[in-house]
């Protein structure tokens, strides 16, 4: 089964899921999040593995100080064309899970890998992300 293929089942029985369990619900899409997973996926193996989610870490430290402050992480969305300033904020606190201004290497990224691996398999699907990234957008 080629790796698209298996996206778009994994897509399709996460999305399953989640309605089964909330009936009335509807998964959103987000072209966006698929932009920004595979930006994250160096290794095009369709999953972000911790070293991946590192290396989006380091990306964002501008001044290799191991701490992403806002100022940082808005400027390097916006240079990048992540994205509005609105969704770098809104992304940034929740990302700073321990509200201490930036984002750092522990507790902070312990915390959004596990987020993001909603299975706990020790890797960021493409659909885990995707709906997780939703729900953050929509918060």
């Amino acid at each position: 089964m080629g790796k698209q293929l298996m996206t778009f089942v994994a897509v399709f029985a996460v999305s399953i899921a989640i309605v089964s369990g909330n009936p009335g619900t509807t998964i959103q899409d987000s072209e966006e999040a698929r932009h920004l997973f595979h930006l994250a996926d160096k290794n095009h193996d369709f999953l972000l593995n911790p070293d991946e989610m590192h290396s989006v870490f380091l990306d964002f430290d501008l001044n290799n100080d191991t701490h992403i402050y806002v100022d940082e992480f808005i400027n390097d969305w916006l240079n990048d064309n992540l994205g509005t300033a609105l969704e770098a904020v809104t992304l940034f606190h929740h990302l700073d899970v321990d509200n201490s201004g930036y984002i750092s290497e522990n507790p902070d990224m312990p915390f959004i890998m596990h987020f993001f691996d909603r299975d706990l398999d020790g890797h960021i699907s493409q659909a885990e992300f995707v709906i997780q990234w939703v729900k953050i957008k929509n918060s």
